[in-house]
């Protein structure tokens, strides 16, 4: 587990590379005459990335909310993140960050 001064600089760079992607909207009903961003699709995607001492990612997994655009802007943001910055001299081999891709607004 990364120190989490760390993890925090590590998932505030992914946090700033998520973008909802165009036509992540569910249809409106017929005759819907609001807002079609009222029917925005929304999920949560767990990610892990592990990056090794010289802060370059090793891997990366995500937990698939099951939407496909959804899931492919989590991935986008997490490849766009980096490079990080090297973890805290001293430390281990490899860490491995935690955190979660927000598609709510």
């Amino acid at each position: 587990m990364a120190p989490s001064g760390y993890a925090d600089t590590v998932k505030n760079k992914v946090i700033a590379q998520i973008k909802r992607p165009e036509g992540a909207v569910y249809k409106p009903p017929p005759g819907y005459k609001g807002d079609p961003n009222d029917f925005k699709r929304q999920c949560y995607i767990p990610y892990e990335i592990t990056v090794d001492a010289q802060g370059r990612m090793l891997s990366y997994e995500i937990d698939r909310c099951g939407d496909e655009l959804l899931d492919a802007a989590a991935e986008r943001a997490i490849r766009q993140a980096g490079p990080f910055p090297a973890p805290p001299a001293g430390g281990a081999a490899q860490y491995t960050i935690y955190g979660t891709a927000i598609f709510i607004k």
